[in-house]
């Protein structure tokens, strides 16, 4: 009777979502044109350049390595699926916290006669759907590719798809079980423990990398022996991977079986253990979603009311660093100042948010230090100049995607509060300054710190460096004045989720821009570069003018760009910032 009742609650919420749904799909008529086209062109060229990326290397494994290419490809479609279970664990149970305690949603339906472990597996499923739909955008081209590659037979990508399915609940469950969990224990100091934790999981992550990509002086391979010996070495340190109770060894030997036909049809023992590979992911999937039912039938209520009682407490501080600090701003800037210093404690209280800059620049910096651990021959001016800016261009695209997931979202997670800074006594565009300022303060100091260690650990010389200081400085610039702009452009006043905020319109397109222009600048430059330095190194070569001269119309025409890219999204975002109701 009571898993009647719980079905029946739960098909009707999600029959209610599936209308909300279906009526925004028909309002899509009514929005821009432009909008729509460009959001179905980008994001169709983003997946275009995925799967032709994945091809690409999947052919060079057919034809460089074609004696290995079912152990490497055993092993990296593992190490891939490893990789997205532990991060969509994270993100599902950092999601949770909202969707499950602070979602205004949530709240609403405790108050209706519906059961609370039906409340938590309707948030579950809603929290996968937001989570887990960069793994379709990631995953499928990489399977489409390797099956093109590979030659599959047609039911292979239809049963790709099956795979996939049972395999991302496992995550969204367990995340969605983690927030659970955490809340019920330390419901005040849950977002810090996860933080710590995912940290501690980044720290392992990298370690695991730095030992696989790390050449020992010893070995063969670059030495001039057998290249058979390294590969050897890399699966070995890979086989971490290839644990029996792991999902990701269960989708990657499920769909690998499927792949295996001899021309004559599938095999009944490859059939048989596809069969087995899908039914454990189904049955794991199937028992963390009942496991979290059951534990939320225990202690959901009680955690959803430790949640909305924790932290109602204030301290009265006296002035703290940052205001001392500040303060000397303060007196020239005083609306400015002020706002940048809430803006910067908001961002220092919220373990969610610095944990995940923690972890996406903490891992650059780990493998920035250990550059001269690894076999890149470095002291040639090719590989020299091509890992110089391909590193420049890691940390500038982690840049576009922080800046994008941060920054986007500060005018909307200002919310219905809004209207507070809307009554006071200063210029809106004003507001907008000060989100620009503080954006602009963080990306300039980790940017520019890990472009110094990475030129440190190269020795690079004094016009590399300050060459790739100067296109940090100005990709910093370009890419806060552009999320912030268009934070402003398309706010969400009425959602308090960032990860919403950042999934919709304005988010996807911020992101996909800075991306663009990031690719762009850094990939021009680094061609113009690389053929002035090979010039100048030549004395015969009467070229060297020439390009420098190229170069320093190129570093022109960037500066123009980074700042159209800010001037323009702030100047729309101010206008729309001041015609805005609250």
């Amino acid at each position: 009777m009571n898993r009647m009742m719980v079905t029946g609650s739960l098909c009707h919420l999600l029959r209610i979502r599936f209308m909300c749904l279906r009526n925004h799909l028909v309002y899509l008529h009514r929005e821009s044109l432009l909008k729509i086209v460009v959001v179905a062109v980008l994001g169709t060229a983003f997946w275009a350049a995925l799967f032709m990326l994945f091809n690409e290397s999947f052919h060079f494994l057919n034809v460089n390595a074609y004696i290995f290419r079912d152990q490497l490809v055993k092993h990296i479609l593992s190490l891939f699926f490893l990789t997205l279970t532990v991060m969509l664990i994270f993100s599902n149970a950092l999601i949770s916290f909202s969707n499950l305690f602070r979602s205004p949603e949530t709240t609403f339906l405790f108050s209706l006669p519906v059961r609370h472990d039906t409340i938590y597996l309707y948030k579950m499923l809603e929290s996968l759907v937001f989570s887990s739909w960069a793994l379709f955008a990631l995953g499928l081209p990489l399977l489409v590719a390797y099956g093109i590659q590979s030659d599959v037979a047609w039911y292979y990508y239809p049963a790709m798809v099956a795979f996939l399915l049972p395999f991302v609940v496992i995550p969204a469950a367990l995340g969605a079980l983690i927030g659970l969990v955490l809340t019920a224990i330390v419901p005040r100091h849950r977002g810090k423990l996860l933080a710590v934790l995912a940290c501690l999981a980044v720290a392992g992550a990298a370690w695991i990398a730095i030992d696989v990509l790390k050449i020992q002086s010893g070995l063969a391979g670059f030495a001039g022996g057998e290249m058979k010996a390294d590969v050897r070495m890399i699966l070995g340190k890979l086989e971490f991977t290839q644990h029996p109770l792991m999902p990701n060894y269960w989708i990657t030997n499920g769909l690998l079986a499927l792949a295996r036909d001899s021309g004559q049809g599938l095999r009944e023992h490859d059939l048989q253990d596809a069969g087995i590979f899908f039914t454990a992911l189904v049955t794991s999937a199937a028992f963390f979603v009942v496991l979290g039912w059951f534990v939320a039938g225990a202690v959901y209520e009680s955690s959803f009311s430790k949640a909305h009682a924790a932290g109602r407490g204030r301290q009265v501080k006296r002035r703290g660093l940052l205001e001392t600090f500040a303060q000397p701003l303060q007196r020239r800037w005083p609306a400015v100042t002020v706002m940048v210093v809430k803006d910067v404690k908001t961002f220092l209280r919220d373990p969610v948010q610095w944990s995940q800059v923690l972890i996406f620049f903490g891992l650059l910096t780990i493998y920035i230090s250990n550059l001269r651990n690894f076999a890149y021959p470095i002291d040639r001016p090719f590989y020299h100049s091509l890992i110089s800016f391909l590193n420049l261009g890691a940390t500038c695209l982690t840049l576009a995607t922080m800046v994008s997931r941060f920054v986007f979202p500060l005018i909307s997670l200002e919310g219905q509060r809004f209207w507070v800074l809307g009554l006071v006594p200063v210029e809106r565009r004003r507001i907008l300054v000060a989100k620009f300022v503080f954006s602009l303060s963080g990306a300039l100091l980790i940017t520019l710190s890990l472009v110094l260690l990475s030129n440190y650990i190269l020795q690079s010389s004094g016009f590399i460096l300050i060459l790739q200081l100067v296109t940090a400085a100005l990709l910093c610039v370009g890419l806060t004045g552009m999320a912030v702009g268009m934070g402003a452009i398309f706010p969400s006043l009425h959602e308090q989720n960032p990860s919403k905020i950042v999934s919709g319109f304005g988010g996807t397109l911020t992101l996909i821009l800075s991306i663009t222009m990031v690719i762009l600048v850094i990939v021009a430059e680094a061609i113009v570069c690389y053929h002035y330095l090979d010039a100048a190194l030549d004395p015969g070569n009467e070229q060297a003018h020439v390009y420098k001269l190229v170069l320093v119309g190129m570093m022109t025409v960037i500066a123009l760009l980074t700042f159209l890219a800010a001037y323009i999204p702030l100047s729309i975002g101010s206008k729309a910032l001041d015609q805005m109701e609250f």
